[in-house]
């Protein structure tokens, strides 16, 4: 990665507009998005790794950017002017604000009187939200929208999960992972030593989910889960000669809160937690990870869970779908939970490793 070598003023008139984007065939208007990335010296100095995506964003007075939504948290910072912001919370909006936005959820803005606003865009994850005009990372059909607003509460789930593995597919982790952090055997080691903390966690959540069952109609879905998870992750241990215990605080306490919430969630909610945020994850975990691994002696762990995890999220999905869902508040809290604990689990593997492949080098 190149570096600047002097201070350097980048004026906003420097970085390109994008004025509108085309999602599924529809144009909608953005007034001007201004992302850092498509700046040169922007780009120069802002680091690839572990970096937050930014973008000046600009509404002329009475311009709207209609309601619609994002997979990753987005905050925008109004700067200058004033607007509206519209979806799901509708409010007036002055300098020095912010607005902050869960994924899933909808938000727009309409340009103040008398002279519009400036604002910064800021997200969390590899990205920014239109960096890729091919792909942005957003919403708006409204028959898309509408999923997440007035269906079944078990389409509701549903929906949110498609965005919340949308979100993760697209993780730091597996971004470094797809541009060779794992090439360096010390480095590839550290991954698997980290990745070891979380399947000894995965296995208490499920052995702890079993031990703590008491309602017959979760039993097949829960006893059956068991049975095909048991002793994962001993022989994970088992097939390397070079394993290494890891303790880090921060990964130990992200992971411990999955076998921590068997003791506290009702039945469904573990369902939820279960299949639909751990093992969906996993689909994903392990298209990015088991490429790189089939030079390695814990091989025949990546193949099998590359089968074994589309049939574990089936299950849930089609428990869900049976089961008669009163109140789906309760669902959502643990399914957002869950993704978000899920995210802290992976992107601390990805600092550890990436601490790891640095220190490498320095010493190369």
């Amino acid at each position: 990665m190149k570096k600047l070598s002097k201070v350097t003023l980048v004026k906003r008139d420097h970085i390109p507009s994008i004025r509108t984007i085309e999602v599924n065939g529809v144009e909608h208007w953005l007034g001007h998005v201004k992302d850092f990335m498509k700046n040169n010296q922007l780009s120069d100095f802002l680091p690839d790794d572990n970096r937050i995506s930014m973008a000046w964003v600009r509404l002329e007075a009475g311009e709207e950017l209609v309601p619609h939504i994002h997979p990753v948290e987005s905050m925008i910072l109004l700067c200058e002017g004033s607007a509206e912001s519209t979806g799901d919370i509708q409010t007036a909006m002055e300098a020095g604000d912010a607005l902050l936005v869960p994924p899933g959820h909808l938000h727009g803005f309409k340009g103040g009187y008398p002279d519009g606003f400036w604002g910064l865009s800021i997200q969390f994850d590899s990205r920014g939200l239109y960096e890729d005009f091919t792909d942005p990372w957003a919403t708006f059909l409204p028959e898309q929208v509408n999923k997440n607003l007035a269906t079944t509460i078990a389409e509701q789930l549903f929906f949110r999960n498609e965005i919340y593995m949308e979100r993760f597919d697209k993780h730091k982790l597996f971004a470094l992972v797809n541009r060779g952090l794992l090439k360096k055997t010390q480095a590839k080691k550290r991954f698997l030593d980290c990745f070891q903390v979380w399947s000894d966690h995965f296995q208490k959540m499920v052995l702890t989910r079993a031990a703590t069952l008491h309602n017959a109609v979760f039993e097949e879905i829960t006893m059956s889960h068991l049975e095909e998870e048991l002793g994962h992750n001993r022989a994970l241990k088992n097939n390397r000669v070079d394993f290494e215990p890891v303790f880090d605080p921060v990964l130990e306490a992200a992971s411990s809160w999955f076998a921590y919430k068997m003791t506290t969630a009702t039945e469904l909610e573990k369902v939820v937690l279960v299949h639909l945020v751990v093992e969906a994850s996993a689909i994903f975990f392990y298209k990015h990870i088991k490429p790189v691994m089939d030079d390695t002696t814990p091989k025949a762990h990546f193949d099998v869970h590359s089968i074994l995890d589309d049939e574990h999220v089936r299950m849930g999905y089609e428990f869900i779908s049976n089961y008669n869902i009163a109140d789906g508040k309760p669902l959502f809290e643990i399914q957002n939970k869950g993704w978000a604990m899920l995210m802290t689990v992976m992107s601390r593997i990805a600092d550890l490793t990436v601490y790891e492949s640095s220190a490498i080098g320095n010493e190369s």
